[in-house]
C-alpha cells in the first residue's frame, strides 16, 4: 500500500454515496452497517484478489470508521464525505489512518505499526531509531502528537525518507546514486511530485550537470526542492513577463527574476529549463511548460472534483431523506 497514492485518489469514493447502503452486509439495531471489506473491497473495488492483505483493508476503513468497532456507520460515511471536502483533507485523512485507536493523537507505535504494512517499508525500510523520529516522538519515543504538529511531521517525513534512501543508495559514500536509483527513489517516496510528462523524463533529466549518468546529492536536493516549490516558479515567470503566459523566458531572464524574488538556486533553474527542454527542445520556457511538471495540478484536480461529488451527493442524501 502506497499510502500518499491511495489518499490522492481517494475522491473517487464518492460517486455512488446514495447506494452506500447497497454495500452494508451487516445489520444492528434496524441500523445497517459497512465491514472493513465491505467498504475497501466492493465499495472502493481495491483489493480485490482473493489471496487479498486484509490487514490493509482494515487499515484504510479505520479511517472511516472513527469509532473503531469494526463497523462504518452511513452517519461515519457521511462524516468522512464532509472531511474530504476541507482544504486540508489530505493531511486530516492521513491523520486518520495513523491514529488508530481514535483518540486525536498520534503515538509513535501506531506510525511505526502502519508504515511498516506499507509497500515503501517493505521495499526501503526507515530507521525507526532515527534522530529524526525521537525529534519528533522524544528520545523514549512517549510523545504524543498533534494533528497539526502530525501535518508537520508527515511534510518532513517525506524530505527526510528520500534523504534516507539516497544514503542508503550510496553505500560506498560518494555523493553520488546511479540514475536507476534516482528513479527508484523518486517512483517510490515522491511519485506524489510526479507529473507524467515528468515521469517520462526522470533518466533524461538527469544529464544535465552530471558526471557519468550519476546524481549527485546536491542535484538530488534541487530536483526535490524544484518540485516542491513550482507554485513560486510559476510567480517568478509571471514577474518577468508582467503576467503575460505566453511570452517566451530565457534562463538569464528567469535568474534575474528569481534573484529579484527570491532565493530559488542556480542549479534549480538549470534543472527547470532542461526539464522544459525535454519536453519542447526550445531552451526558452512558457507558463504552460510550468503547468506540464506542476504536481499541484492534481491537488486543483481532486479539489474541483470533490466539490463537484459534494454538490451532487448533498442533494442525494436530500432526496433519500425525503423518501424516508
Amino acid at each position: 500500500m502506497n499510502i500518499w497514492v491511495w489518499l490522492f485518489s481517494v475522491e473517487g469514493i464518492l460517486h455512488n454515496i446514495g447506494k452506500a447502503n447497497a454495500y452494508a452486509t451487516q445489520e444492528k439495531n434496524g441500523e445497517r452497517f459497512m465491514t472493513s471489506s465491505d467498504f475497501v473491497r466492493s465499495y472502493l473495488g481495491l483489493y480485490t484478489d482473493v489471496d487479498y492483505n486484509p490487514d490493509s483493508v482494515n487499515l484504510l476503513a479505520g479511517i472511516v470508521d472513527t469509532s473503531k468497532d469494526g463497523l462504518i456507520s452511513f452517519t461515519e460515511f457521511q462524516a468522512f464525505e464532509g472531511l474530504l471536502c476541507v482544504p486540508d483533507a489530505l493531511y486530516k485523512t492521513a491523520f486518520q489512518l495513523f491514529d488508530t485507536n481514535g483518540n486525536g493523537m498520534v503515538a509513535f507505535d501506531e506510525f511505526a505499526e502502519v508504515m511498516r504494512k506499507t509497500v515503501l517499508h517493505q521495499k526501503m525500510p526507515f530507521n525507526m531509531d532515527s534522530s529524526f523520529i525521537k525529534l519528533y516522538f522524544g528520545k523514549d519515543k512517549s510523545r504524543l502528537i498533534s494533528y497539526a504538529e502530525f501535518s508537520q511531521f508527515l511534510h518532513d517525513f517525506h524530505e527526510e525518507y528520500a534523504t534516507e534512501a539516497f544514503k542508503k543508495f550510496d553505500k560506498d559514500g560518494t555523493g553520488f546514486i546511479t540514475a536507476v536509483d534516482f528513479q527508484d527513489i523518486m517512483l517510490s517516496i515522491k511519485s506524489h511530485l510526479l507529473t507524467k510528462d515528468v515521469k517520462d523524463n526522470l533518466i533524461a533529466a538527469i544529464s544535465t550537470g552530471q558526471s557519468g549518468r550519476k546524481v549527485s546529492f546536491p542535484y538530488f536536493m534541487a530536483f526535490n526542492s524544484l518540485l516542491n516549490n513550482m507554485e513560486l516558479i510559476k510567480r517568478i515567470y509571471l514577474n518577468a513577463t508582467n503576467g503575460h503566459r505566453y511570452q517566451e523566458v530565457s534562463k538569464e531572464e528567469f535568474l534575474h527574476s528569481a534573484q529579484m524574488m527570491s532565493q530559488i538556486t542556480p542549479l534549480e533553474v538549470d534543472i527547470l529549463f532542461h526539464l522544459c527542454h525535454l519536453l519542447h527542445h526550445t531552451g526558452k520556457i512558457v507558463y504552460n511548460d510550468l503547468v506540464a511538471i506542476t504536481p499541484e495540478q492534481y491537488f486543483k484536480q481532486i479539489t474541483k472534483r470533490l466539490a463537484e461529488i459534494k454538490a451532487v451527493s448533498v442533494s442525494v442524501v436530500k432526496e433519500v431523506s425525503a423518501a424516508e
